[in-house]
């Protein structure tokens, strides 16, 4: 049997992959869960995996962070991950394996196919520096994936105007739809601040292409294309205005 490690932040997607795995490959073993990156490098340590299917974002935390710590490293690994398909040409110039969520299961065989065509781990340190460099190097991003209740939407981030925290969920508004996505705007920041978006707030991530007016006050507020307006925290204001000189 072999060994298999999933590390992931979102219950529901380790689940997914648990029932995956059941399904479809008999052969592993899930030896362990782990939704933190320091969780994952206990039980990586004391159970030797074989194999990790690795979140690329994990909290505060990425799943390059976790294989950073550990060094030297004899499993494969397989990425899980929702960046959008711009985003994961870097990964087209190595041979790490990644599957995109949510995960099919014509995905998810193909890649264990792949998996079982190896004789030793093939997840190298200078593979993993690769795969960064190639998401470093990328032009900014056009579209932007979003996870749905039923599937997934794809986003032309230009079309995005802010997004809104909900505690650990954010609204994406465009300009006909708004969207919840189970999410914290962290992640969104993460993902567009090379593409011109700014935290002005703490429940605010906006698009500067759509602020039409700003109004000055303490802090003072934006007015947005679709005409709604958003306070910006007093912190902000100083690295917010310098976005316009």
């Amino acid at each position: 049997m072999i060994k298999t490690l999933i590390v992931d932040d979102e219950q529901h997607c380790i689940d997914s992959l648990i029932r995956l795995v059941k399904k479809y490959a008999t052969n592993l073993k899930i030896i362990a869960t782990c939704t933190t990156v320091e969780d994952a490098l206990e039980k990586t340590k004391t159970l030797q995996p074989d194999l990790v299917f690795l979140d690329i974002e994990i909290h505060n935390k990425t799943g390059f962070d976790y294989l950073e710590a550990l060094g030297n490293y004899n499993f494969n690994v397989i990425f899980t991950t929702a960046f959008n398909n711009h985003a994961l040409k870097a990964f087209k110039y190595s041979v790490a394996d990644y599957l995109l969520k949510p995960m099919d299961k014509e995905d998810f065989i193909e890649a264990m196919q792949r998996f079982e065509k190896r004789i030793q781990p093939s997840n190298s340190e200078d593979e993993i520096k690769n795969i960064l460099y190639n998401l470093q190097k990328e032009d900014k991003q056009k579209t932007l994936r979003i996870p749905t209740s039923n599937g997934f939407e794809i986003l032309a981030i230009k079309d995005i105007i802010h997004c809104k925290a909900d505690t650990s969920y954010t609204f994406i508004y465009t300009k006909t739809e708004k969207i919840l996505v189970s999410k914290p705007i962290k992640h969104f920041e993460e993902l567009l601040t090379d593409a011109n978006f700014f935290r002005i707030h703490n429940s605010h991530l906006i698009n500067i292409d759509h602020v039409k007016k700003y109004t000055k006050g303490k802090g003072g507020y934006v007015t947005m294309s679709n005409q709604e307006t958003i306070d910006v925290s007093v912190r902000r204001k100083e690295a917010f205005l310098k976005l316009f000189n």
